[in-house]
């Protein structure tokens, strides 16, 4: 019985420091894109550093790109047009989950209780 409860211990740890790991990238993107957004050549270039690798084919690369060669309007140009293809992709999201609030109690509780499950 207690390999089982530090079994599921180590298991929420892992899950722990993966959100972790992810919420500290997000903070990273989000502060990049300030700087950028700023125009402070200096900040956005450590900002995008402290990202670590970024994988060429990445829409970061191309921001990435622009503030290794010092071109702040390319990478605030590049930034501008993440965000308006992200702006696209959660507008398409909101609009296909609309009918799912449209549902009824039940069946809208079940789905609230199998996203809570697949995130525990």
């Amino acid at each position: 019985m207690g390999m089982r409860i530090s079994a599921s211990s180590g298991v929420g740890a892992m899950q722990s420091a993966s959100v972790a790991s992810w919420q500290q990238r997000q903070q990273g993107v989000k502060d990049m894109f300030a700087a950028v957004q700023a125009g402070d050549l200096g900040a956005a270039q450590k900002a995008f550093s402290a990202l670590g690798s970024v994988p060429s084919s990445s829409p970061l690369a191309k921001i990435g790109q622009a503030l290794a060669s010092g071109d702040i309007a390319g990478a605030q140009q590049a930034t501008q047009q993440l965000q308006a293809s992200r702006a696209g992709h959660h507008h398409h999201r909101e609009a296909a989950a609309a009918p799912a609030t449209a549902t009824s109690p039940a069946t809208a509780s079940s789905g609230i209780g199998s996203l809570l499950n697949l995130v525990a």
